[in-house]
């Protein structure tokens, strides 16, 4: 009688622990991978989400070699590449988490972190879970350098102008990595002053009344802001958009959960505050 494959990599996989620093870890998201791509020695990772390489959303495309499979949610692929750490999320699979759980597998979250005390703590604990304490301790240390360099930057603007994000119809409002962004670039979430908490989809003529100071949009920066405003004709009823403060961003730097979120927060704060960058002008 065959064993179907799921059954026998679980009874391989049973009773197995974590008794030293893992030297197989298997990422099964795209936060995890980010977090990896800055923790772990490249020897040491055996599989990634299948976003990883994804140009709009990844941080770390191409940073990870062909031969590492991409994975989606499916426990067979998992257990094949014989990890002794998964690195999961709250947002994977019930049914995978639960079936890695009984298997013996050691696993660790990454937490959905949306602010930069979030992401401090869930790098540090990550960094202990893969053996990696001292390299996340330096991580930490150099976004909190950066994020301090940047409210220097910022502590002598004038204006704290009112912003908001436009994505396909979603806005995002508090408890979101783009009101981290915003408020730490030095402004207001436009959305968040009227109590719009997370990413929700609004009709348009809600966004035209709001009438923020400038539109953030989160697209690929090859779609410039001419192009995205054609596809959205009522965005060119705003002020924003007809006095020409429209900011395109890459959706990676906005959505981040991991310290790549530093470089989206100085992206976004050269634009709305060009003099605190003046080394910066004319490039």
């Amino acid at each position: 009688m065959r064993i179907p494959l799921a059954a026998a990599l679980l009874a391989a996989a049973a009773g197995a622990a974590l008794a030293a620093p893992p030297q197989r870890i298997c990422s099964l998201s795209l936060a995890s991978d980010e977090m990896l791509a800055l923790l772990a020695p490249p020897g040491k990772i055996v599989c990634v989400s299948n976003l990883a390489d994804d140009p709009e959303l990844s941080n770390v495309a191409r940073r990870f070699a062909p031969s590492i499979p991409r994975l989606a949610s499916r426990i067979e692929p998992v257990l094949a590449a014989r990890p002794d750490l998964v690195v999961l999320t709250p947002w994977n699979d019930p049914a995978v988490i639960d079936l890695l759980h009984r298997t013996g597998v050691a696993t660790t979250t990454v937490p959905d972190a949306w602010n930069f005390e979030t992401i401090r703590a869930a790098t540090l604990d990550l960094g202990r879970a893969v053996g990696a304490e001292r390299r996340a301790a330096e991580i930490v240390a150099d976004m909190d350098k950066r994020l301090g360099d940047l409210d220097r930057r910022l502590a002598g603007a004038k204006e704290r102008p009112r912003v908001l994000s436009f994505s396909h119809l979603i806005v995002a409002g508090t408890g979101t990595t783009v009101d981290t962004l915003i408020r730490r670039a030095g402004a207001r979430n436009a959305a968040a002053e009227i109590g719009l908490k997370g990413h929700k989809q609004a009709p348009l003529e809600r966004i035209i009344a709001l009438d923020p100071d400038w539109l953030l949009l989160g697209f690929d920066p090859g779609d410039d802001a001419a192009k995205i405003l054609e596809a959205y004709p009522l965005l060119k009823k705003t002020r924003a958009a007809r006095e020409g403060r429209v900011i395109v961003m890459r959706p990676r730097l906005m959505t981040t959960v991991s310290p790549f979120l530093v470089d989206g927060a100085f992206e976004l704060a050269r634009a709305l505050h060009p003099a605190a960058f003046p080394r910066e002008a004319g490039r």
